[in-house]
């Protein structure tokens, strides 16, 4: 097995599956992400931070905008294609998923703002994918003689539709998941092979850029105390190597604070506060309880969820319960198999000294140590890592959410995300051979390795496949269809029947409203039928109206048809979608109400109504009597 082009092909499936899950979800639609281009969309304009609350994701620090800012400056980072669907809120299983009317300004070929997002959707794939190879460098580095292992992390990641879809999306936290990676393979790094200064540069610089990208990396701080103190526990002198050691840890740290330190001094000067706290809880929805045992276990569910199939803006298009059961089984199949694995001893042959002529020969060591002076120690030490980086990531969230509502995203955790992909792929090699018995392992020697090696290279072959297919099923069967707009109840193409009234190419065919009176306090059912009557329509807004019968306005609701899940400028001619409305009188005193409805443009004047009857703004359609 050549583990570079095994490798290559694996971050191949990720690239792949990333742009396909971009491109298929719509603009604005990934949790924020409106908010997230309002921040790039602010740096590039101006030059310069925000102030205060105007734009709310500049409690964030400011990396990741900034480089998509840069990137996209030139394509005039419009943001009035944005145009919010009023349906939307509040959330309930009979509301559309889209926050976003999506017109034809967004389609194919992009420019002005859709243009900048889908090339700041571009930058955050570029970071998942150095996150992915930061999780197979990383699980070599651990388990040098089973390269299966750094292989099987990276898959996991190539196919797992929760990382897909932030990285498809316009997020703070690909930054963070990408420093949060390097930052732990560069602590694996020291620990397997010595204190050395350049790398300890890199690894304050990467933290650094962690924290300028999200706070919340913080939390992976003290992983880089466990490496220099863990290379300085390896060392065969350890008085001789304490003071660099000491010296190294203060280099670190020293220059992850001289990194962000712009940052955090600005925020000390305009709040009084380096991380800026008060601006985070101004912005955020304040938790008034405190944090419950439970709160714990909805934390846990929501990591669940939302790493393997829940979507959009706050999740509401999900995959099937039986998806997160499976998942769930697969999960703790896994932590079995990571159990079986290190119970079975064989950590010690997997762990040892690089012997495959295709990995990277061991850098001199500085620290006065062998090559491996201490394997078991070593194992434990890379071991204490892989589980300290998502342990700290998880109680940092845990904190968090004591003071912030709606931290139930797996995404909060990326930054330890290579050390969880590797715990999966150690816990799929344990079980594979468990299950194997050794039977294809051989007994020792040359025959044996070939052995371990054939079935390794069946094993990554196949979950990498395995995992491909199910990121592609779940982009199929759930992202796509979740976005996807309504059926015409008449296709395109169909001969013209009878016209209630005509608001310039629309055409109102149908109207249906309440046969019965209706209980005063209950909403009024209302149900019209549009037609296009011809192509090339503007993205128009049709209003329904309650006037009471002493001529006062009782209730009025303006929206896009078909609940904004798919924009008048779309349709085809002939087409016929059914839009429906539900409208309270406030105040709904009992009485008779004239429903009318209205047409207008986005941002526009209404359109005169033809009629055989008159040539008014607003079209009677009946009465509605409410007792």
């Amino acid at each position: 097995m050549n583990p570079r082009r095994t490798f290559l092909a694996i971050l191949a499936i990720y690239l792949l599956l990333a742009v396909a899950y971009s491109v298929a979800l719509p603009l604005g639609e990934a949790p924020d992400e409106a908010d997230h281009y309002a921040y790039i969309v602010y740096l590039g304009e101006h030059r310069s931070l925000p102030e205060g609350t105007t734009v709310t994701q500049s409690k964030h620090p400011p990396l990741y905008h900034a480089a998509a800012a840069a990137l996209t400056t030139w394509t005039g980072l419009d943001f009035t294609f944005l145009r919010s669907n009023p349906d939307a809120l509040p959330l309930g299983p009979d509301k559309p998923p889209n926050f976003f009317i999506h017109t034809t300004l967004e389609d194919f070929p992009w420019t002005g703002g859709p243009l900048a997002m889908h090339l700041a959707r571009f930058l955050s794939i570029f970071f998942g994918a150095v996150t992915v190879w930061a999780a197979w460098r990383l699980g070599t580095e651990v388990f040098p003689e089973r390269l299966a292992i750094g292989l099987l992390a990276a898959a996991f990641l190539a196919g797992l539709p929760g990382f897909l879809f932030i990285s498809a999306s316009i997020n703070n936290d690909n930054a963070a998941a990408t420093f949060g990676a390097l930052a732990v393979l560069l602590c694996a790094v020291t620990l397997r092979r010595g204190l050395v200064w350049w790398r300890s540069l890199l690894l304050g610089v990467c933290l650094g850029l962690g924290l300028l990208s999200k706070v919340g990396t913080l939390a992976l701080w003290p992983v880089a105390l466990l490496a220099v103190g863990g290379a300085w526990w390896l060392s065969t002198n350890r008085k001789q190597v304490a003071l660099r050691a000491v010296v190294q840890l203060i280099l670190i740290y020293g220059v992850a604070v001289l990194v962000a330190s712009p940052w955090l001094l600005r925020n000390g000067q305009l709040y009084g506060d380096p991380l800026a706290w008060d601006l985070v809880r101004a912005t955020v929805d304040q938790r008034l309880e405190p944090l419950r045992l439970a709160d714990i276990g909805w934390l846990l569910r929501g990591f669940h969820t939302s790493l393997w199939g829940r979507f959009a803006a706050a999740g509401q298009v999900a995959a099937p319960t039986w998806v997160f059961t499976l998942a769930a089984v697969f999960t703790a199949i896994v932590i079995a198999g990571a159990v079986l694995y290190l119970a079975r001893g064989k950590w010690q042959i997997d762990a040892a000294p690089p012997s495959d002529p295709s990995f990277e020969p061991t850098p001199p060591i500085t620290d006065h140590r062998s090559p491996i002076t201490d394997t078991r120690s070593l194992f434990w030490l890379h071991l204490t890592l892989l589980a300290a980086a998502p342990l700290l990531m998880f109680l940092s969230i845990v904190r968090y959410s004591a003071i912030a509502l709606g931290t139930d995203q797996v995404r909060l955790m990326f930054p330890a995300l290579s050390a969880m992909a590797v715990w999966t792929g150690v816990g799929v090699v344990g079980l594979v051979d468990w299950v194997g018995k050794g039977g294809t392992e051989g007994k020792g020697g040359k025959r044996g390795k070939e052995g371990k090696g054939g079935k390794d290279r069946v094993v990554v072959g196949g979950f990498a496949g395995g995992m491909a297919v199910f990121g592609l099923v779940v982009w199929l069967g759930v992202l796509r269809p979740g976005f996807a707009p309504p059926e015409p109840i008449v296709p395109a193409g169909s001969v013209a029947g009878e016209t209630l009234a005509a608001f310039g190419p629309l055409e109102l065919v149908a109207a249906e409203l309440p046969g019965e009176p209706v209980s005063a306090g209950s909403a009024i059912p209302v149900r019209l039928w549009w037609r296009a009557g011809a192509e090339g329509l503007d993205d128009l807004r049709p209003a329904v109206r309650l006037v009471h019968s002493d001529g006062w306005l009782a209730a009025e609701w303006s929206h896009s048809p078909a609940d904004g899940r798919h924009s008048t400028d779309h349709w085809q001619e002939g087409e016929v979608f059914e839009d429906s409305y539900l409208l309270l009188p406030n105040p709904g005193p009992p009485g008779v109400y004239t429903v009318e409805v209205g047409v207008r443009p986005f941002g526009g004047d209404w359109l005169p109504a033809r009629e055989p009857a008159d040539n008014s703004e607003f079209h009677i359609i009946g009465q509605v009597i409410y007792q």
